[in-house]
């Protein structure tokens, strides 16, 4: 489901007319280098001269007014031109499950086409590409890229997605990796004309037998409706009486690709004046606030498609129009009544969920500094049965009187032993230390057994931006040493391996060994997979958020230890 999210582009406030122009657009996040924040920012680049995207995106050339470390949305590199003269477009951006697509709404029935500046010869076919027509119809199924092209002053061919034009109807054009799922973009691109804003409901706050109704139900808004014109879309005319609504939320269908523009006209003492309530809104809900009911006056609200009002015409704005008047003395007597009464029913309930809701926060607090110590107790087991393994494998070097051996392995202990020691009280370490460790730990052992190994680091965010459990894979490497290859030599494999499943975070060792039943595991291995999983436990106490598990392969020549952490990694 595709859900509204962020602005990318729209008319300017001022409601001054734009084109497209003889480009192409691609979207990208850079840093302003003046406040250092992250911002998105679309780049513009000529249809003669498409290759100069990359240039823009080189952040080694260093532009006056350029900000810093220039990326694109995904290296997908995703481009769209829409006709040069078309006027007064929309770009806004959709959430569609965990990444933003661009939505382009084209006024008139012109064409876009979509290129993938990131796809060329050599990857052509790890992507596909797919239409889907309104949300629901499966126009294209997932296949492969169209075709490479040379066009638009390329330098290198690029793939060339294809040209569109649905009149009427809202398309999104998909490409993703076949692979790697997180690898995606998109566009929605909108044909249809309906212009006019769809109103389904006027949510009224602080009248009612409950405090709130819906105004549109025709057996509760007689007290409020002036007349029954018959209108379907909204109702002509409202009254309330001063101070009555605590506020009134206006709900709108759908309309992820097209913001509204919110004005108000209120007329108070025959003195008129325009408010702009919101310039740019793609929530299907606004509230109106309470301070536009507590003075006398006439009131109408105007939605419409984002732009300045002048541009449109009666046939394309939704009016809301209603009444403020005096309110009847004894009725304001109660409701001054009723209003004290439910101020002091709030403050006690307030009082009381904020005195449950301290001894709840105690109470969880306590039981993560529980699992906390725990946890710690643990690392204080598995330390010292990393340092004995490590002083058994140098004694082994001195008495085969491997001094060169003996010394490399000193220093490389050295350096683990001073990092186990700064790291004994930290639950967390960046997984970029975390593999420097590892990596450091199988060069010694190398040393010693001659085997192989390898680190395959396959995230797509930067591992210093992943912290993990601090040694967490520590033990199982040890055990894939001792008791899987320790008696192979050359021929001894370690694969270490870090993965992402979407937003979970898979950590695996592997080795060629002998292999062994999770029933009845090598006795000294058997001691670190035991901590391991009581590790595990309790870090799921300390983050129930996420699902900390550990899965178990092994046959002879192939045994593997996999610990998945589930909605461990945030996506961009």
């Amino acid at each position: 489901m595709l859900l509204p999210l962020l602005v990318a582009r729209a008319q300017d406030s001022e409601g001054n007319d734009y084109y497209f122009g003889d480009n192409f657009d691609f979207h990208a996040v850079y840093t302003d280098s003046r406040m250092m924040v992250r911002n998105e920012i679309t780049l513009s680049t000529s249809d003669k001269y498409i290759w100069h995207i990359f240039e823009k995106l080189d952040n080694s050339v260093k532009l006056p007014g350029k900000g810093l470390d220039y990326r694109p949305n995904s290296p997908i590199i995703l481009g769209i031109k829409l006709h040069p003269k078309l006027k007064n477009y929309f770009s806004a951006n959709v959430q569609n499950i965990s990444k933003t697509y661009h939505s382009y709404l084209i006024p008139d029935s012109s064409d876009a086409t979509i290129i993938a500046m990131g796809i060329n010869k050599n990857n052509l076919q790890d992507f596909v590409y797919r239409i889907v027509e309104n949300d629901s119809v499966e126009l294209i199924p997932w296949s492969p890229i169209p075709a490479l092209s040379m066009k638009y002053g390329a330098k290198v061919p690029f793939a060339a997605i294809g040209t569109f034009n649905y009149p009427e109807k809202l398309i999104m054009v998909e490409v993703r990796h076949k692979k790697q799922v997180g690898i995606r973009e998109g566009y929605l691109i909108d044909w249809r004309k309906n212009k006019k804003p769809v109103l389904e409901q006027i949510t009224a706050s602080g009248i009612g037998a409950y405090g709130y109704l819906n105004l549109l139900d025709p057996k509760l808004n007689k007290h409020y409706m002036l007349s029954n014109t018959g209108r379907t879309d909204a109702p002509l005319a409202m009254q309330f009486e001063k101070d009555s609504l605590q506020g009134m939320e206006l709900t709108f269908a759908n309309h992820q690709t097209t913001p509204y523009s919110i004005n108000l006209i209120r007329t108070i003492d025959n003195k008129r004046d325009t408010i702009g309530l919101e310039w740019w809104t793609q929530e299907n809900r606004y509230l109106v606030p309470k301070e536009y009911f507590n003075s006398v006056g006439d009131y109408e609200l105007l939605i419409h498609k984002c732009g300045h009002l002048r541009k449109y015409t009666d046939a394309d704005i939704l009016r809301i129009a209603y009444h403020i008047v005096p309110p009847k003395s004894v009725h304001s007597q109660s409701f001054w009544i009723v209003l004290i009464i439910f101020i002091g029913i709030v403050a006690l309930l307030f009082f009381f969920m904020r005195f449950s809701a301290r001894r709840r926060l105690i109470k969880v607090e306590q039981q993560r500094q529980s699992a906390s110590l725990q946890i710690r107790n643990i690392q204080a087991q598995l330390n010292p049965h990393f340092m004995f393994n490590a002083i058994n494998s140098i004694q082994n070097l001195i008495q085969k009187n491997e001094l060169e051996a003996t010394n490399y392995y000193l220093s490389k202990f050295s350096s683990l032993t001073r990092a186990s020691l700064e790291n004994a009280e930290k639950q967390m370490n960046v997984l970029s230390q975390e593999i420097q460790l590892l990596d450091d730990y199988l060069k010694m052992e190398q040393l010693r057994f001659g085997m192989h190994y390898q680190i395959k680091n396959e995230l797509t965010v930067h591992s210093d931006l992943v912290e993990i459990p601090t040694f967490l894979l520590q033990p199982l490497v040890e055990n894939a040493v001792k008791h899987g290859i320790a008696t192979r030599g050359l021929e001894g494999l370690i694969v270490v391996s870090f993965e992402q499943q979407e937003q979970s975070l898979l950590l695996s060792v592997a080795d060629n060994g002998m292999g062994f039943t999770e029933s009845s595991p090598p006795s000294k291995s058997g001691y670190g997979l035991r901590l391991t999983r009581e590790r595990l436990l309790l870090l799921g106490q300390l983050y129930p958020e996420n699902d900390f598990r550990m899965q178990i392969s092994s046959q002879p020549g192939n045994t593997k230890i996999t610990i998945s952490i589930s909605n461990w990694i945030n996506h961009a």
